[in-house]
């Protein structure tokens, strides 16, 4: 079912099935990560340059950001490089994990991705073998819509079984309603309008049942008040932060703890004011090409 206004829904979020908290993410090992094509404005520096990468320090940040995960008791896999294929470290991209209490079999399943970029596709298949070694239900979109960008469009609602599609410029609405109604479950449809948020991850961090962060000016108006009305306590992250920083691209795990971007002494302050316990994550070396904590884990929970 989609979810286009604050009334389709029929029930109160607080009553829809829960969810347990995600335990268990996959990382991707960083081995090629550099920035080699431009497929979002964020590759590019101000003379329309390709950014540059140090690599070095960037599998430094990696490690960082596994250390720090596993040190709040999230347990990473670790998914092998793939030749020619920097961006694999961003592995929310390539797949949409569906826990066992979302599906109406009981089962935990995995969608498979159909990624906008020629440069990116070969990731989908390389992440689906790696997982697929685990009994998992693995499938892809059987309807017609050719972009769907798993995880990096579709967060679900933390503890309740409501998934939020971002549509945009990596995923059609067709996908959303083909996942709507093979899982039977309730899609939040939201219409991405700026070329720099082109994920919903990259302006939307669902934290727990009632507060997420977020950039309105990503959003189109229906889309906005969805969020209103869906996360009345949302904490709106300041312009700078979100498209420089991208401190939306943040990780609430179990309702408390979030994993922050570094670089973003506002929206820090803002989550702690409201109670939240923040780990802040060196990832400007992943930033350099648009993504940072929330794009380089996929929970498998």
């Amino acid at each position: 079912m989609l979810i286009r206004t604050p009334d389709d829904l029929g029930t109160p979020v607080a009553e829809l099935a829960a969810l347990p908290a995600v335990r268990r993410v996959v990382m991707a090992n960083p081995r090629d990560y550099e920035v080699r094509y431009a497929i979002n404005p964020h590759m590019l520096d101000g003379s329309g340059a390709l950014r540059e990468v140090d690599r070095d320090r960037a599998r430094e940040q990696w490690r960082g950001m596994k250390a720090a995960l596993e040190a709040h008791g999230i347990e990473v896999d670790v998914v092998p490089p793939l030749d020619g294929h920097p961006d694999l470290v961003f592995c929310a991209n390539p797949a949409l994990w569906i826990p066992a209490e979302a599906a109406p079999d009981g089962e935990p399943h995995l969608v498979r991705s159909r990624m906008t970029h020629e440069e990116r596709r070969a990731e989908v298949a390389h992440l689906a073998e790696h997982l697929s070694v685990r009994g998992l239900e693995i499938e892809g979109i059987e309807g017609p819509a050719d972009r769907f960008e798993g995880s990096g469009d579709g967060l679900f609602h933390p503890g309740r079984r409501l998934l939020w599609g971002g549509v945009g410029p990596r995923t059609e609405l067709a996908a959303w309603a083909e996942i709507g109604e093979r899982f039977d479950l309730p899609v939040a449809a939201i219409q991405l309008v700026d070329e720099h948020y082109y994920h919903l991850d990259t302006c939307f961090a669902p934290l727990d049942e009632t507060r997420c962060l977020w950039f309105p000016p990503a959003f189109h108006e229906a889309g906005a008040a969805l969020v209103r009305a869906y996360f009345p306590g949302a904490i709106e992250v300041g312009a700078r932060e979100a498209r420089e920083e991208l401190a939306c691209n943040a990780w609430c795990p179990d309702g408390r703890t979030v994993f922050l971007p570094d670089g973003c002494p506002e929206t820090r302050a803002a989550l702690e004011a409201a109670g939240f316990e923040v780990v802040e994550v060196a990832c400007g070396e992943f930033k350099k090409a648009g993504g940072a904590v929330y794009c380089m884990k996929l929970a498998v929970c």
